[in-house]
């Protein structure tokens, strides 16, 4: 599989295939249902403080690892996210992320961890003695919550080892062990005084020193512990040597031997298609312009863009044109109720294909056409659904929030043809397939056409739309929309399958040709999921939240495109991405709290 930058899967040694994914919580468990019963942040963190004390832009991160039945043996506690989680949604992504992760690995475990947090919100500054009251009190709403959480890790799992990052989680254990009836000797921060078997008869505690906390750049300090809690570790595993047994793909390595260095994430702890550059074990992101932005840095770029000079052409403020305003639900959190209403990723054979991971349908390299940074791998080639499909629809890129969505046509074009979907009876079961999973925005015709005519991209698409016909005996219509759509399409052994093709949403006219293409749809027989009207207001539509991986924040797929490419030296930058929250949510302020929250707010003091 050849990637932008000659970049290829084998390229990623410790983060398997990206093909491998997470798919989220599963929706007979009661993972999906806790994490949906977040209590008010922002509201506590004001009434508490008299201030915002969290991160709230881009959302919660709730968990990374494994949420499977007897799949933990150990439990990971933090203190929160960073900006890499919130690009991924998922905890410990970044570059203290990828410090546990190597601890892991010397441990021998590869996949039977879980890594939780002490808030689910990233916050301003450091843990101190303002938060503790939020953090640590059992009244506080957001420690009853906490508890709800391990307490429900510790119950669908076999848990023996429970490592805590950083003073916030080490003190967040402490209270989690008293709620438990359980004692713990010497100061709040002090599990080693813990009686961890009131969590369990194999349990056992050992906290680390934050990898984010060296001062001045002297990681001394961390090293230090990080080597004696796998002294620790493997003095209580020779003890008792059926106590943390290693996973079938792992090796532990003795304690003398660990070095304090960085591992990289798994895909499969990510969403499907997440940008490569996420997980790569070290800070790939940082905040920007009062926290509306994060900006993605690739190989060729630097933190915080230092040393370049970077222009930005737009802050895409947006407007909440097509946001869907629902009770009970924020923009800057995922969807409540339902909470399982997200998209799982694409089925095993399908997720590989579109990778371009079947031996015999790689994509080409795009790097000998195309400029770019092959840091970020392959941009998402679809959304929507792989069964019960109605319509299939081919479509060109036409911004680059895919890199952030992880799904295809997620910025303005693709909220618009929501509407066309809608108004031709298929809301549901549709599949779009973007053409080529590289970044086609701004280069010539003749570049761009090379590519789509290449041997290798017809080569897969055409076994795409086989495995899908034969899947999908209700597929009645194929919708070609852009240029190189329209030639994918042409060469494609699409018949009977009528072909209705649309213009490029950036091509003047192009509302007036997709109404046109819904009156040759009305002329068509094809199954629908809802009512036809054939009528489309021309308006945007919220990308649906069942298109989106879990985790996806509801502003994201909303009120136009989000990311944006900057300018330097006089051209786009290939090395940088930003995205950026609507500017009318950034404007809003804390939600009420409840009126058990208030109760909380006043015990609490």
């Amino acid at each position: 599989m050849m990637a932008r930058g000659g970049a290829t899967a084998g390229d990623w040694p410790g983060r398997g295939s990206p093909w491998e994914f997470d798919p989220g919580p599963a929706r007979n468990r009661g993972w999906g249902r806790l994490f949906s019963e977040t209590p008010n942040y922002r509201g506590l963190g004001v009434a508490i403080t008299g201030r915002e004390v969290f991160r709230w832009h881009f959302g919660p991160m709730f968990y990374r690892g494994r949420l499977t039945d007897r799949g933990v043996k150990v439990l990971i506690i933090g203190q929160e996210g960073a900006q890499d989680e919130s690009l991924a949604s998922r905890s410990f992504v970044g570059g203290t992320g990828a410090r546990m992760q190597h601890l892991l690995a010397h441990l021998g475990i590869t996949r039977s961890y879980l890594f939780l947090n002490t808030f689910v919100y990233p916050i301003f500054g450091q843990y101190s003695q303002g938060l503790r009251a939020l953090a640590q009190d059992p009244a506080s709403p957001i420690v009853r919550h906490r508890h709800r959480i391990l307490d429900y890790a510790l119950a669908r799992n076999d848990v023996h080892l429970v490592i805590a990052v950083g003073t916030a989680a080490k003190e967040s254990v402490v209270t989690w062990v008293r709620s438990h009836g359980g004692g713990c000797a010497g100061d709040a921060g002090d599990v080693a005084g813990c009686d961890a078997a009131v969590l369990g008869p194999r349990v056992r505690l050992v906290g680390v020193l934050h990898p984010g906390g060296a001062q001045g750049g002297d990681a001394d300090p961390v090293v230090v512990d990080f080597r004696r809690a796998a002294r620790q570790i493997e003095e209580w595993a020779d003890a008792d040597p059926g106590w943390l047994a290693v996973d079938p793909d792992g090796e532990r390595g003795a304690a003398g031997e660990y070095a304090y260095r960085s591992a990289p994430i798994p895909f499969r702890d990510l969403p499907y298609a997440v940008s490569w550059r996420l997980g790569r074990g070290a800070t790939s992101s940082n905040r920007a312009d009062e926290q509306r932005g994060i900006q993605l840095f690739g190989a060729g770029g630097h933190y915080n863009g230092r040393g370049d000079a970077l222009t930005y052409p737009t802050t895409a403020a947006g407007t909440e044109e097509g946001y869907a305003v629902e009770r009970g639900e924020l923009p800057y959190e995922p969807s409540r109720r339902p909470w399982g209403d997200f998209d799982r990723g694409p089925p095993g054979g399908f997720a590989r294909l579109l990778q371009g991971g079947v031996t015999g349908l790689e994509w080409p390299d795009f790097t000998s056409s195309l400029p770019g940074d092959g840091s970020f791998g392959l941009a998402p080639l679809h959304r929507g659904r792989f069964d019960n499909v109605k319509a299939l629809v081919w479509a060109d890129q036409e911004s680059h929030d895919d890199v952030f969505c992880c799904r295809a046509l997620c910025g303005d074009a693709g909220q618009h043809l929501q509407g066309v979907l809608e108004a031709m009876g298929v809301a549901r079961d549709y599949l779009i397939v973007r053409v080529l999973p590289a970044d086609t925005m701004g280069q010539t015709w003749p570049k761009v056409r090379r590519l789509v005519d290449h041997p290798q991209t017809r080569a897969l698409h055409a076994e795409l739309l086989a495995r899908l016909r034969a899947r999908n005996p209700g597929l009645g219509v194929v919708v070609a929309v852009g240029p190189q759509a329209r030639r994918l399409v042409g060469g494609l052994p699409t018949a009977p399958l009528p072909v209705v093709e649309l213009r490029a949403w950036r091509r003047a006219g192009a509302r007036a040709d997709w109404r046109r293409a819904l009156e040759r749809l009305r002329g068509l027989s094809y199954t629908t999921d809802s009512e036809p009207t054939f009528v489309w207001d021309g308006r945007r539509r919220q990308i649906p939240r069942f298109d989106l991986p879990y985790g996806s924040v509801r502003w994201r797929g909303t009120s136009g495109d989000r990311a944006v490419r900057p300018v330097q030296d006089g051209d786009s930058s290939p090395h940088y991405l930003k995205l950026f929250m609507p500017r009318w949510a950034w404007l809003l302020g804390p939600e009420p709290l409840s009126a058990s929250e208030r109760s909380a707010v006043v015990e609490l003091g």
